[in-house]
């Protein structure tokens, strides 16, 4: 209620969130927008926060995801606006990579009949995250991708 548009990633959006996490001297920011499709996070950095971007965000989560699964059958997903690092980080994982236009239902789209889609993100804020079993959610889905951001965090 304390902003017009309340989309993390918009300016402003998480001003309230890293005032209380200085407070309580937090160790990392998750933000969600309010129907749960996107996902911010912010870092703790020399003078404040530091918001990543969903590139950034993309490729840790990325990188996270093919260090826990397994099978040759493994795609990544990802965008043309989006930025190449998943292009290197599914090279080194040897799993297939592809790209898509803008957009989730293109996303969502980019597995063929021998891909197990595991992860797909977008560079504005929505990933959709997986397991062995594929995608969890056929769409961008902020909650999933907030509860592996904090397994990411705490395994580091």
């Amino acid at each position: 209620p304390t902003l017009t548009f309340p989309n993390p990633e918009e300016p402003g959006a998480l001003d309230l969130a890293l005032s209380l996490a200085t407070q309580r001297r937090a160790d990392l920011v998750i933000a969600n927008d309010p129907d749960a499709d996107r996902c911010a996070v912010a870092v703790p950095h020399p003078g404040g926060w530091r918001v990543l971007t969903g590139d950034e965000l993309g490729g840790l989560l990325a990188e996270h995801i093919l260090r826990h699964t397994t099978g040759h059958d493994r795609l990544i997903a990802t965008t043309i606006v989006s930025s190449s690092l998943l292009r290197s980080i599914a090279a080194a994982h040897r799993v297939r990579f592809t790209e898509s236009l803008t957009g989730f239902k293109w996303i969502m789209r980019a597995a063929g009949p021998s891909d197990r889609l595991v992860f797909g993100y977008e560079e504005a804020l929505g990933y959709s995250v997986g397991d062995d079993r594929g995608v969890l959610v056929n769409d961008k889905d902020g909650i999933t991708a907030a509860l592996t951001i904090a397994a990411l965090a705490a395994h580091a």
